[in-house]
Parts: structure tokens; C-alpha cells; sequence
């Protein structure tokens, strides 16, 4: 099982770390994780760990801001008219808002206009701007748009039409020849903080004109912030977490009824719950009809209004899901046709769709859904019969910068803007396929083979020992948590499955108990039910994954949650105490087009290949001995100590090399060795098994071999004085006897339940005492034999002896099992 993502985990200065732990009295893991984000300044880790969202910069640090601040306090003495021009997502919503508030405020007359999506597009347009003067506006003030508006600037200044632009997106190399350009982005622009949203930007704005920050604006700030994605770093954070508390105390009507709809309180908000419910909701109605009613709902005073508003916002967002999953649907089957028609089954480079009908506004979530499901840049178009022109929007995975992608195709298209991760452009239908062609090759020459595996990146390489409840529970003070300052990941290496098995409604996740070092962990994967069968007990995993404290009737326990694991060395499965039908195991590896050797004692392996015997699917997966060559001998049974001995030495390294050249690196014992003999033989051979990495270790009873249920472990340690003393009764009782394969001693055996080659070790022990007499194969038993301790035989001794660094398999701790076949393994390193 190979993980799911790559994996990019930084390093912390373990030095740097152990520091901050001192200086700040903080658990070790916090520490290591803020030197990890290079978190180690005596400031940044105040800012990070104590600003309770105080700390906001000087307003008319930013270019353009006292202009701005002076243009507008004068429209307002002078009773002008101000239009505030917005945008039609979630930033440009709440900065419309925001800006309204502050407007009403001052006592300002003004008016809101937010463009249509499909009719106008985005931004300020000389349309927009003759729309405003003829209202009587002399003022525009736009928010989270402007900074690229040349022309209609240009245009307004010739109406007699002044314009203030607050924006936050990077500023192009010709600017606009506004009253007042505030964008932190702005190269000559000293604001210490680049990483305002544009609600952030009008935040700063009001601070400004008011004298002082407005916490009550937090509100609209802090849900643009958010949902535009911004950096929850400097001055974010106050904002965020300004913002988020005024949320949960005492939210407006309109967060009110967003909440209501979206299925939580307004107490339970977070920076995830405005990303996942509120966001969506207030780009609904710009993505689908127009964004006029997702600010209406934002300056509603009215519970009654605000609930219909916030209803009909919800509407449209499940509108918005089922045109996004009919276009995905239809843009795959699109996608599978192409590559079908191809005769591959690996998607291009670079996905390029145009399809009629589709909604232009939703495009870049089609391109997201793409992205996610095959890991390729995606660009989805939706193509205008009767113009023959396509618009629409692209997203991009890591690696692959976008912008610079389309800059270099810019004579193919119309128009194309954005940046790293995403863009927009329009385009003649006639060019998408030049467009895919001359993307899929810029794909190719600049990614390289690892770039197109998704990645997961964690924080820090942690143990279980320091994920303590305590330790845990001081990374929240570490939120809002979001884009730039993400929930905490870690990786968990080397950690054993204690317990394993699939949770959930039809089984869909799972869940894991871990150990390391003695310590225990619960693991949830939500979505990973598949998997359980693959971490059986002893399994050994590298996990990812987000930490959590679930506190249930005052216990207080750390969870993880898991994002991705892998396999870690070498697997050894313990099921020796697995209730499952063998059989059932068996088939189940071999329909999944697994490659396995099983070995084990002569009663399984006989069971094993009558099972199989007419099963002709297993020809590529079951290895045994007497169906594949010989392998070194580990059957039990029937065979002296030293059969095969030699054999097994010669032949180990052409068998490994046999074995691995049939491509099988899974390893099936099947029944536990039952003598320090087949101990041995095990040892050596797993020594030289140079391509096992999965061993499964299965218990088996002879009495069960017709069902084949594995028991819980029979053990046979070595006879004790009062077992040679049954066993001499036997030879006694019987005189003398010819040893043969299944001859006398065989019944013996049966009748003890000790191994055959216990019996024979036990016959050689009695005649060096002197109790038998053996002449060739005959075996007489001695009348009246010289009393004599069973410790002055040398076989004794070295039988003991040796049976003392035999494993008690059946005892041994999954730990133990699995420490003592790798022990086996390392010889051959």
C-alpha cells in the first residue's frame, strides 16, 4: 500500500525549538512546531501565541490613504453623492458591505452597484461609470476591483467623475490614473502587511476616516478575509479573530440566518465553517444571477428579511452544486471520450473542455473537481454558439505556474488574467485545441515525474509520547486557523497496529489504535474503511495526520485525524489469533492478483494444496512446496531433524533469487513452527528471503484442517521430565519395533501430541542413557536398565538447550513476533 500523496515534511531546529520551550514555557511539541514555520522570534511568537487581535497597523501607512481619507470626508461635508462599485464574490460582497456601513456611518448619501457576472464581467467599465453619473454620482469608490482599470478611470475623469480605488489584487505595470490608488501591493507602498483581502483593505479605510479600528466592521472583514483566501497571519489574525468573536456573541441578522441555513449556531463559527457554508452561499448568487442579494442579506437589520434572504442564497447554492455535478459529469464523460478515442488511459497534460451550455460562472469549481479527481492543470470553457467565443476559468496544481503558462499561449486568446493556482480567460472556440496542445507541451518541459503526484505537506515528524492532551490542546492557540497558518499536521513513523477495523455506516472509514514506544494512540480516517483489511495487528505504518482533544465524561483523550499512511519497512501481520477462514484469506490474495509463497507445517500446507488444486487463477499466486521447485524445507511433519538439511543451505540463495524473479513479495505462514528444528529452518530461510516485505503469520489446528480455522496458538515447549516419563512408558509397554517414516514412533506422536521429531529427540536421549538398544533400524528395549538422571546426556543438554532460544509463538506479543522475525530478516542485510 503505497500513500495516496507525496509527502513534504519540514524540519524543525531542534535547537531553536528546545529554546522557545524555555523562554516561553511552552510543551515540546508546540515549540518544535513554531520553529518548524520559522516561528522563532521573540515578537512573531508573541504575535502567534498572545495577541488576542489588538494589534493594527497605522491606516495611513498605506499609499493613497490619506487622499482617499480626504476625498471622501469631503464628499460627505459637501453632501456629494457617492456610488461604492463592488464585486460579485464573497471579498466583494462583504467589502460592499463594509464600505456601506461605514458610509451610513458618516451620514454619507451614497448607492452600491455590483456588476453581473455574465453580463458585465468583472470590474469597472465605462458602462458602470456612465450608469453612475447619470445617477448623480460625482465619487466612486470601488472595493476589491480597480487596480487594473485604465481605461474607464481615464473615462470617468473625463465625466467629472472622481475615483477612490481600494483593492488588494496585484497591481499591473500601467496603473490607473485614480484621485487615490490604496493597494498594500503597490511597489512604493510601505505597509508593513501585503496580505489584506479587499474587505481588509476597506477595514483600513474605515480605521482611516473613524480614527480608530471599528470592531464591529470585524464581521464583514473577517468573512472576506477568508473566503478570498488571504494569509491568516499579522493583521489578519486580529481581524479573524476580532471578527470570529463578535460572530459567535453577537452576530448580525444576516450571519445569523447564514448560519441557520447552513446547519450550525452562530456560537459554533470558525474560519472552516465561513470557508465551507458562508462562502459558498454568498458566491451563489454572483455565480448564478446577481450578488445584489447576498450584500442585502449582509446589511439586513430585519430577522424576518434576513432569514428569506439567507434562504434564497441557500437555493442558489444548491443550484450551484447541481450544475457544478451535471458539468463535471458531462465534462468526464467528455474527458474519458477524448482519451478513449486516443487508445490511452492516462488523461493529457493539461485538460482543456468547452462545452455548450455550460455556466461560466461555476467553471472555475469544474476546473477544481478536475483537478482534484486526476491531478492535471484543468481549464473549463463555456463556448457561446452563436459568438463562437468561450470564457471561463483554469486551476492548476503545484508546480505548474499558471499565469506564466497562459502569458506564454497569450496570442491565442482574447483576454486572460490571474495568477499561479488560477485564471480566466476567453478564447475563439476555434483555439482550444491549439490552447491544450501548446499547454500540454509547457506541462511537459517544466514539470518533472514527482510533480505529477499530489502532495501533503505536515509540519513535523512527531512521536506519541509528546501528543499529549496538554501539548495538544495548546496548539489552539495557534487559530484562526486557514490559508497561510494551516491546522497543524503531523507524521507519526514506525507506529504498530494495535487494533484495526472499519467504522461507520457501510463500513466507510476507519478506525486504528497505534503504539509506539509503549504509548497508544486512536487514529480515524474518514473515508479509509477500504483499508482496514490491509492493518491487520502488527502492521507497522507511517501516518498523517491533524490532532485533536475528544473529552467524553471527563476522560480527556488525543485523537488524530488521518489524512494518509503508508506501509513502514517490512509488515508482519499477526493472525494468529484471526478468527477468519483461511481459505477465505487465500482466495480473497489470490482474486486481488496477489503474488504469495506460503510455507508452513505439513498438515496446512496439504490442506493448502487441496484447496487450490483446481483453482486456475492461482497459477501466479500460490507457492509451495512440491508446486514451485523446492524450497528451502520448513514442513514439520513427517521429516527427521536433519532432512533437507543441507539442501536448504545450498539452494537458499537460487530459490530467493527464483522467488523474486516470479515478482511475489508476500510471505504466508501457515501454521506456527512447533520445534526449535523448524525454528532454525524458518531462520535461515527467511535470511535469505531477500523480496519479502509482507510476512502474515497464521496459528493452525490439525483438528480444523477441514474447515481451516486457525487456532489461537498450540505451543509445544520442550518435554518435561514427567513428558519423557510418559513417553518411556510407551516405549516400554511396546518392547521393540523397527523405526520406518510411519512406524511406531509416529503413533507415539499421535498419541502425546508431540511432535514427531520431539519423539525421535527423545529415542536418542534413552538409548545414550542406556534405556534402548538400537541395531540397525531395530529398536529393543533395555530389560533392566542402570538408574541414570536425564541431565547426563549430552543429547539432553543440547536439545534443552537449544529449545530454551526457541520463541513461545504462542505467548509472544505481537511486539515480539514481529521484533523476532525482522531479527531473522537483518541477517541477510
Amino acid at each position: 500500500m503505497r500513500s495516496r500523496y507525496r509527502w513534504e515534511c519540514a524540519e524543525a531546529d531542534e535547537r531553536l525549538a528546545a529554546e522557545l520551550a524555555a523562554s516561553f514555557g511552552l510543551p515540546k511539541l508546540l515549540a518544535r512546531l513554531l520553529a518548524a514555520r520559522g516561528w522563532t522570534r521573540e515578537e512573531d511568537v508573541r504575535r502567534m501565541l498572545d495577541d488576542e487581535g489588538g494589534s493594527f497597523h497605522d491606516p495611513f501607512q498605506m499609499k493613497g490613504m490619506a487622499e482617499a481619507a480626504e476625498r471622501i470626508l469631503k464628499a460627505v461635508r459637501d453632501g456629494e453623492r457617492i456610488r461604492v462599485f463592488g464585486d460579485y464574490d464573497a471579498d466583494g460582497v462583504t467589502s460592499t458591505a463594509l464600505m456601506s456601513r461605514l458610509l451610513g456611518r458618516l451620514g454619507a448619501s451614497f448607492d452600491t452597484y455590483i456588476p453581473h457576472r455574465s453580463r458585465e464581467g468583472y470590474g469597472l467599465s465605462e458602462a458602470a461609470v456612465d450608469d453612475a453619473a447619470a445617477a448623480g454620482a460625482s465619487l466612486i469608490v470601488t472595493v476589491d476591483n480597480g487596480i487594473s482599470a485604465v481605461g474607464p478611470i481615464a473615462y470617468a475623469r473625463e465625466k467629472g467623475v472622481d475615483v477612490v480605488v481600494t483593492d488588494h489584487h496585484e497591481p499591473p505595470p500601467r496603473l490607473p490614473e485614480a484621485l487615490a490608488l490604496v493597494n498594500p501591493k503597490q511597489a512604493d507602498c510601505p505597509y508593513p502587511f501585503k496580505g489584506l483581502s479587499g474587505a481588509g483593505v476597506a477595514f483600513k479605510l474605515a480605521h482611516a476616516l473613524l480614527g480608530e479600528p471599528d470592531l464591529a466592521l470585524t464581521e464583514l472583514a473577517c468573512i472576506g478575509t477568508v473566503a478570498d483566501l488571504m494569509p491568516l497571519l499579522d493583521e489578519n489574525r486580529a481581524i479573524v479573530r476580532h471578527g470570529l468573536e463578535r460572530m459567535r456573541r453577537s452576530p448580525s441578522p444576516g450571519v445569523r440566518a447564514l448560519a441557520a441555513v447552513s446547519g450550525f449556531k452562530p456560537s459554533e463559527m470558525t474560519s472552516g465553517r465561513i470557508a465551507f457554508f458562508l462562502a459558498p452561499r454568498l458566491n451563489a448568487g454572483g455565480r448564478l444571477e446577481s450578488a445584489d442579494g447576498a450584500a442585502a442579506l449582509l446589511l439586513s437589520t430585519n430577522d424576518d428579511e434576513a432569514d428569506r434572504q439567507a434562504e434564497q442564497l441557500d437555493l442558489l447554492n444548491r443550484e450551484r452544486q447541481l450544475q457544478v455535478e451535471r458539468t463535471v459529469e458531462e465534462a468526464e464523460a467528455l474527458l474519458r471520450k477524448r482519451m478513449e478515442d486516443a487508445g490511452t488511459t492516462d488523461p493529457p497534460n493539461v485538460i482543456v473542455l468547452a462545452g455548450d451550455g455550460w455556466n461560466a460562472g461555476i467553471a472555475g469549481l469544474v476546473a477544481s473537481k478536475l483537478v482534484e479527481r486526476y491531478y492535471r492543470p484543468a481549464v473549463v470553457l463555456a463556448r457561446d454558439p452563436d459568438t463562437g467565443k468561450c470564457k471561463g476559468s483554469a486551476r492548476s496544481i503545484e508546480g505548474f505556474d499558471l499565469y506564466a503558462a497562459l502569458s506564454a499561449c497569450a496570442e491565442l486568446m482574447d483576454h486572460f488574467g490571474g495568477h499561479q493556482a488560477a485564471a480566466g480567460l476567453t478564447i475563439d472556440s476555434e483555439r482550444v485545441k491549439e490552447l491544450e496542445q501548446a499547454l500540454g507541451r509547457l506541462a511537459a518541459e517544466w514539470l518533472l515525474p514527482e510533480d505529477w503526484i499530489p502532495k501533503k505537506k505536515a509540519d513535523l515528524v512527531g512521536t506519541i509520547a509528546e501528543m499529549t492532551p496538554d501539548a495538544v490542546s495548546q496548539l489552539e492557540r495557534l487559530e484562526p486557523f486557514g490559508q497561510g497558518n494551516p491546522v497543524p499536521r503531523f507524521v507519526i513513523r514506525g507506529a504498530t497496529v494495535a487494533e484495526g477495523r472499519a467504522i461507520g455506516k457501510q463500513n466507510r472509514h476507519l478506525r486504528l489504535l497505534l503504539e509506539q514506544g509503549g504509548r497508544r494512540l486512536e487514529a480515524v480516517g474518514f473515508g479509509f474503511g477500504s483499508d482496514a483489511d490491509r492493518l491487520p495487528p502488527g502492521a507497522v505504518v507511517d501516518v498523517l495526520g491533524e490532532l485533536s482533544v475528544n473529552e467524553w465524561n471527563g476522560s480527556r483523550r488525543v485523537q488524530m485525524t488521518i489524512r494518509d499512511w503508508r506501509y513502514a519497512g517490512v509488515q508482519i501481520a499477526d493472525r494468529r489469533s484471526d478468527r477468519t477462514n483461511i481459505r477465505h484469506r487465500l482466495e480473497a490474495l489470490a482474486a486481488g492478483g496477489e503474488r504469495c509463497l506460503i510455507i508452513g507445517t505439513a498438515p496446512a500446507m496439504n490442506a493448502v494444496r487441496e484447496w487450490f488444486r483446481d483453482r486456475e487463477q492461482t497459477a501466479d499466486f500460490l507457492y509451495t512446496y512440491g508446486t514451485y521447485g523446492e524450497l528451502p524445507p520448513w514442513t514439520g511433519g513427517g521429516e527427521s531433524p536433519d532432512s533437507g538439511a543441507a539442501r536448504a543451505e545450498t539452494a537458499s540463495a537460487a530459490q530467493s533469487d527464483a522467488h523474486a524473479a516470479a515478482g511475489w513479495n508476500r510471505l504466508i505462514l501457515c501454521g506456527l513452527p512447533e520445534t526449535s528444528e523448524q525454528c532454525e529452518r524458518l531462520k535461515k530461510w527467511l535470511s535469505g528471503a531477500s523480496c519479502a516485505d509482507w510476512i502474515e503469520v497464521w496459528s493452525w489446528a490439525e483438528d480444523r484442517v477441514s474447515e481451516g480455522m486457525p487456532e489461537s496458538g498450540k505451543r509445544h515447549p520442550f518435554p518435561s521430565r514427567e513428558h519423557f516419563a510418559e513417553v518411556y512408558s510407551l516405549f516400554r509397554k511396546q518392547g521393540e519395533w523397527t523405526d520406518g517414516p510411519d512406524g511406531f514412533l509416529r503413533s507415539v506422536s499421535e498419541r502425546t501430541g508431540w511432535p514427531l521429531a520431539s519423539i525421535r529427540m527423545m529415542r536418542e536421549v534413552f538409548e545414550e542413557l542406556g534405556f534402548l538398544k538400537v541395531e540397525r533400524a531395530k529398536v529393543t528395549i533395555v530389560p533392566s536398565p542402570a538408574k541414570r538422571d536425564l541431565e547426563q546426556s549430552v543429547r539432553y543438554r543440547r536439545a534443552r538447550e537449544k529449545a530454551g532460544e526457541f520463541p513461545d509463538w504462542s505467548r509472544m506479543t505481537t511486539a515480539e513476533l514481529r521484533s523476532w522475525l525482522l531479527s531473522c530478516i537483518a541477517v541477510r542485510s
